[in-house]
């Protein structure tokens, strides 16, 4: 049996949703980062995501993530409307 993780991942559907839970940590890293006075750096990630990308690394790394699970989640369900290929294998 699939683990929850896999059996998101592999549905156009799971992947829409998938693309939602990513979509809503990037809109809470954005409200978090808009809150603070000052910026914490006391992770490598964030340190190396800062160096990179600014004071808004964070939201731009979930929102690459919000955005590739969308694309597929999108193209997986225009492939099932328009070639009735089901999720199932």
């Amino acid at each position: 049996m699939y683990n929850l993780w896999e059996f998101l991942k592999t549905r156009w559907w799971g992947q829409l949703i998938c693309a939602l839970l990513f979509w809503a940590i990037a809109v809470f890293e954005y409200w978090h980062i808009g809150r603070q006075r000052y910026i914490h750096l006391f992770r490598w990630p964030d340190l190396i995501l800062y160096s990179m990308f600014g004071k808004w690394g964070w939201v731009w790394f979930w929102c690459l993530f919000a955005g590739l699970f969308t694309f597929f989640g999108m193209w997986n369900l225009v492939v099932r409307i328009c070639y009735g290929k089901s999720d199932d294998k």
